[in-house]
């Protein structure tokens, strides 16, 4: 996974999952789930790529997405289901997740793919 996800020209979607950690957090744990849930999501349709970031008991994640029906296909799929009720129950402390439709974007010193 690049750190900064290549993603096509506007508009998409970004959904965007911060959380503190819990202290039962258990990043070899995390790591390995996360490394599953990242090949099934370029399963669905519609995913354009991934970013995360962990830092001093916290982490964002924000994963990139077509449309709306793919952010739900994703919310729907049996695996991330598993992985959301773990964060939950032992994970994560206070989470929030936002869904925004991104209607512009610009970078530098990007790879051209």
């Amino acid at each position: 996974m690049n750190r900064v996800a290549a993603t096509p020209k506007p508009p998409y979607f970004a959904v965007t999952t911060t959380t503190q950690l819990s202290s039962a957090f258990d990043e070899s744990a995390y790591f390995n789930l996360g490394a599953r849930l990242y090949g099934k999501a370029h399963e669905i349709p519609g995913f354009l790529g991934l970013e995360a970031f962990f830092e001093g008991g916290a982490s964002i994640a924000v994963s990139y997405w077509e449309s709306l029906d793919a952010i739900e296909r994703w919310r729907n799929h049996p695996l991330h289901g598993q992985a959301k009720s773990l964060a939950k129950s032992a994970w994560f402390g206070p989470t929030m997740t936002r869904i925004a439709r991104v209607e512009a974007d610009y970078g530098f010193n990007l790879e051209s793919g």
